[in-house]
């Protein structure tokens, strides 16, 4: 898999909710869970439209989160950026991303995320067509990828 194609399976930026009718607890709850994105993270697996990548193909690449916005890179070389927007109030847990920077620059991702201590598990769709309703990489435009958070 190339860099190109891993872009859009790294995009994952997180912007906190704060539109007009956006509840005070709505916010507080999108904060709070934006925190536990926080820090640098390598790629465990990558499932996109139901067929496995193979761990050299993502080896070595990362994705940082800071505040809502987050960077993938391989290595030193920057592959893409973006912002992050998190509805923690959704079953499961959504997000909407929005690529600031790379090859897919302007598109929007629908997602769901689940985060448990050190492991980030997303779903999402690259063409921003459809949101996941569960964590597969169904045969179409679907992509899952789990995270491991780097120790410091």
């Amino acid at each position: 898999m190339r860099i190109a194609l891993v872009a859009p399976i790294c995009t994952l930026g997180l912007t906190v909710i704060g539109g007009p009718g956006a509840r005070a607890d709505d916010k507080a709850d999108a904060a709070s869970e934006l925190k536990k994105f926080q820090g640098t993270w390598t790629f465990e697996s990558v499932e996109a439209g139901g067929t496995s990548a193979p761990a050299a193909d993502f080896q070595g690449i990362t994705v940082t989160f800071e505040g809502d916005k987050y960077a993938v890179k391989k290595g030193d070389q920057a592959v893409e950026a973006a912002t992050l927007k998190l509805d923690p109030s959704k079953s499961p847990k959504a997000f909407d991303v929005t690529v600031t920077e790379g090859p897919n620059k302007g598109a929007v991702m629908l997602g769901i995320y689940e985060i448990s201590g050190d492991t980030l598990k997303v779903c999402f769709d690259p063409e921003g067509k459809k949101r996941p309703t569960e964590f597969k990489a169904a045969a179409g435009a679907q992509t899952l990828v789990v995270h491991k958070r780097l120790k410091k």
